[in-house]
């Protein structure tokens, strides 16, 4: 195996250089907010330790809640439905929204030395991540350095797959006015060759689309190149002790383009017309401006002014808009309402309340929510690929109503149980022919997740399952997904190495189908793809030695004697493999 060529590596990196000793009270923490740690050493032990989102880096997606473009994880797909966040502009390729991790601010790094944290993971099939991460702090702020390198060969939506990814945080405090400043410089490159399912190879299905216009499709081996670059820069003035203003810069350029196209190749909706190359490029430029002000010691106010601008070709749309916000401590709800309005006299309005009570003996949180809103992005597809000669959005789509209760019930520390209920009219998808369409009837989804945590003596468990239930198939949704974790927790080698050996188990059951287009960015429903149920396990064994923690797993054991599964048709999910993985941390 390639991995193997590392081992001299990682025995070198637990021979020498290892310094820091571990606090074993800390090694069941979950998730802990490390930035914010300002005690002395609780901050290396917190990075030590074992860390859930440590687990999420390596394997680069999260194994319960959403995987769209790969076969590895049990996803609740399609999660585009939710029309989260919209009063964004939506217009582009998902696929960029997808691949590049949406712009983030590093919190001030209190700590009074430097930290590094080097992680390296077998990724995918035949591939490797490697990530760099590097903060440090100054007089008046700290910076922080990302690097992300992945290069894979894999059976997936990208069968290969280059990416690399660089961010520049920083943030700085004047040390005589309240004057903060923060802000982050990122790109994003992707170049991926893409498999559309029609090939010799056996791991592919070659069925072909009922209903396209060419048989078979033609980008077998469709060359992509995606780039993303952009600047967020956030200013903040607290001119009182109670009030508090802010404004912030979004600008990003993203570019897809499309290579080695064969002469009449086939993108369903559309096709090439014999051109070899094809590109897309999108520019997004927003403005914010809040302030926040506290009304007295319990309640805080907050009203903000936004201003968006996409420009794509042609096209340059506008949208401005205008939220505002009103919390209580003492009777612990939260009332927001957000209302944008476009060039073209479209509107989105968004409305939330949420509520936290305790009854029973338990604490409940509940969340209304209406939300009105025109899918731009979906729109702008549409006129590119059926309405050329029109430079402007058609005004033909009816928004789509969102309604929405939300029930989150923690029953003690270790059990919870998350319900919410949707009721959708006018609900925007992508067909079967991949034509952006609206539903003709109300939808409605139920969806229920229970998690729990259970630990005895050195043994732990933790897991979560999943009940979701749609009223239309315009929707295609699992009914029933679960990700379960079972492992053994202590010291060994004379309590020199903290370990963990354990089985992950995840399973959903079948899917109604869907498609995968690159040309529109986004999914599009499609009965012939039905997947049946999977069921995936890993067998794995954690080390921490001081500050170097060794992750080794053997995953998807069971598909040995199961042959091919499918999380998503056609791409088949990975064969078995060994994976050795490892952090890395330095605090000089």
């Amino acid at each position: 195996m390639n991995v193997l060529k590392w081992t001299p590596i990682f025995l070198s990196l637990v021979l020498y250089g290892q310094e820091v000793q571990i606090d074993d009270s800390l090694t069941n923490s979950l998730l802990i907010d490390s930035i914010s740690v300002s005690e002395p050493g609780l901050f290396q032990n917190a990075q030590n330790s074992f860390l859930e989102e440590d687990d999420l880096l390596l394997i680069g997606y999260h194994p319960f809640e959403e995987t769209t473009l790969s076969n590895f994880g049990l996803p609740r797909v399609p999660v585009w439905w939710k029309p989260n966040n919209n009063l964004n502009l939506k217009i582009g390729d998902r696929l960029l929204e997808a691949s590049a991790k949406r712009p983030i601010y590093a919190s001030l790094f209190k700590e009074n030395f430097p930290h590094t944290k080097i992680m390296y993971a077998p990724t995918l099939v035949e591939g490797q991540k490697m990530n760099v991460i590097h903060q440090r702090p100054y007089k008046f702020g700290s910076v922080l350095i990302d690097y992300d390198r992945t290069v894979s060969e894999g059976y997936l939506v990208h069968e290969k797959l280059k990416t690399t990814r660089f961010a520049f945080h920083g943030n700085f405090s004047h040390p005589n006015i309240p004057y903060n400043s923060e802000w982050r410089f990122h790109s994003f490159k992707n170049e991926s060759n893409w498999n559309g399912g029609v090939t010799d190879d056996e791991l592919f299905l070659s069925n072909s689309e009922s209903n396209w216009e060419l048989l078979p499709t033609q980008w077998t081996r469709l060359n992509t190149e995606i780039k993303q670059k952009g600047l967020d820069w956030k200013h903040s003035y607290r001119y009182s002790n109670k009030a508090e203003i802010d404004y912030e810069l979004k600008v990003s350029r993203d570019s897809l383009f499309y290579n080695d196209l064969q002469e009449d190749t086939l993108f369903y909706p559309v096709r090439t017309d014999s051109s070899s190359s094809l590109s897309r490029v999108f520019t997004t430029t927003n403005h914010a401006l809040r302030w926040s002000q506290k009304i007295d010691s319990d309640k805080n106010v907050m009203v903000g002014l936004s201003y968006q601008n996409f420009d794509f070709e042609t096209s340059d749309l506008k949208q401005y808009n205008l939220h505002t916000s009103l919390s209580s401590k003492s009777l612990k709800n939260h009332v927001s309402l957000a209302y944008g309005i476009d060039a073209n006299k479209r509107y989105n309005l968004q409305a939330n309340y949420q509520q936290k009570i305790f009854f029973l003996g338990l604490n409940h949180q509940f969340k209304l929510g209406f939300e009105k809103t025109h899918p731009s992005w979906m729109m702008q597809n549409d006129i590119i690929f059926h309405h050329p000669s029109k430079l402007e959005i058609s005004d033909v789509n009816k928004p789509s109503t969102h309604r929405s209760l939300e029930w989150d019930m923690n029953l003690n520390e270790t059990i919870s149980l998350y319900s919410s209920y949707h009721n959708i009219d006018d609900h925007h998808y992508y067909n079967a022919s991949a034509i952006a369409t609206q539903s003709e009837e109300t939808i409605q989804i139920f969806q229920s997740t229970l998690n729990y945590k259970i630990h005895y003596k050195k043994w732990n468990w933790k897991g979560q399952i999943g009940y979701q239930n749609c009223s239309s198939s315009e929707i295609p949704l699992v009914d029933f997904l679960t990700h379960q974790k079972i492992y053994w927790q202590g010291n060994i080698i004379k309590k020199a190495t903290l370990a963990q050996f354990g089985t992950r188990i995840r399973y959903k059951s079948s899917h109604p189908g869907m498609s995968y287009s690159p040309m529109i960015g986004d999914f599009y429903v499609n009965p012939l793809y039905e997947t049946e149920a999977s069921l995936r396990c890993d067998l794995f064994a954690n080390f921490q030695i001081k500050t170097l923690k060794i992750y080794l797993s053997y995953e998807h054991i069971n598909g040995l004697g199961q042959g091919n599964q499918y999380v998503l048709k056609p791409y088949p999910m990975t064969k078995p493999f060994f994976r050795m993985s490892l952090i890395w941390n330095f605090y000089d």
